[in-house]
């Protein structure tokens, strides 16, 4: 249901599962519409938005952000490298 709404919303979801019931259940989001009352309801739930902050916590694995990022990905690496590999510019 909660994919459905994100669907209706005109955004994305990236679902991670692997799972083969959950991913069939995951698609299921076809050929069928939330009421009217469904929306209003989870329209009016708590907002939250997906970051670290859930390993990132005082009582958590990891007190600060630097102790969570391992430097592994630096900001701009990954885009420049496919910004490369799409630009056909660079295939000639």
């Amino acid at each position: 249901m909660c994919i459905r709404w994100v669907f209706e919303q005109g955004d994305c979801v990236i679902v991670k599962s692997f799972n083969d019931k959950r991913m069939r259940e995951n698609l299921d989001i076809f050929g069928w519409e939330l009421t009217e009352e469904d929306r209003r309801k989870i329209s009016g739930l708590p907002e939250s938005r997906g970051t670290f902050d859930f390993f990132v916590h005082e009582s958590g694995p990891f007190k600060t952000a630097e102790e969570f990022w391992d430097g592994e990905i630096v900001a701009g690496q990954s885009t420049d490298q496919i910004a490369v590999r799409l630009d056909p510019t660079s295939l000639q």
